[in-house]
């Protein structure tokens, strides 16, 4: 019965907090305006968290967690390398897509998800961007040996997914996101075919 009542507030509390960090940016949200939305006391978010850096890495391990599987379902029975990064893509667009908070958050940090330096970001942020990349590296590391990238090193490659992902997410988010992100899905994965060098579908 605790660890349930545990994980309930500890959900409650991060949720409340991604939407807060989407609202105001990691700097100005407040521990207060967090408990508020969450509906809890100030002293229950500090019975299971130190703080505002402590909530923002759990929320960055736990959507990082979700991310990995949501891309793995979509890739894992996928033969080609080439055709998995694109499926993979779809799956990353359509992830931020449900998960608006989270996109808007990491918009907010106004920061290259392909090359910004790694002592920038916050906390679990850094460990999050680094999962995406090492996972979207390896994957083109496949692709390479298998001849389906045959002009970048796969760290580039990659770094182009990532790219690819950040400008259309925020595009789509600029845009009031009124585009279908099965559109948005779409031309991403048209632009990547051309950019990794694969043929037109």
């Amino acid at each position: 019965m605790a660890d349930a009542r545990r994980a309930m507030y500890h959900q409650q509390i991060v949720a409340a907090a991604e939407y807060e960090f989407s609202r105001t940016g990691f700097a100005d949200a407040r521990v207060s305006d967090i408990a508020k939305t969450a509906g809890v006391s100030l002293a229950t978010i500090y019975k299971y968290f130190g703080g505002k850096d402590e909530i923002w890495d759990a929320l960055n391990a736990a959507r990082m967690q979700e991310f990995v599987a949501a891309v793995r379902v979509r890739t894992d029975e996928i033969d080609s390398p080439l055709e998995a990064i694109l499926a993979g893509a779809r799956a990353e667009v359509e992830f931020f897509a449900a998960h608006p908070h989270f996109l808007q958050l990491h918009i907010n940090e106004g920061l290259s998800w392909a090359s910004a330096p790694t002592d920038l970001g916050r906390g679990g942020q850094r460990a999050a961007w680094r999962t995406g990349m090492d996972m979207i590296t390896r994957a083109a590391e496949i692709a390479v040996d298998a001849g389906q990238i045959t002009h970048l090193p796969p760290r580039i490659a990659a770094a182009l997914v990532i790219s690819a992902l950040q400008i259309w997410l925020t595009d789509w988010v600029s845009g009031g996101k009124t585009e279908p992100i099965e559109a948005v899905g779409d031309a991403v994965v048209r632009h990547l075919r051309v950019s990794l060098g694969a043929e037109p579908a």
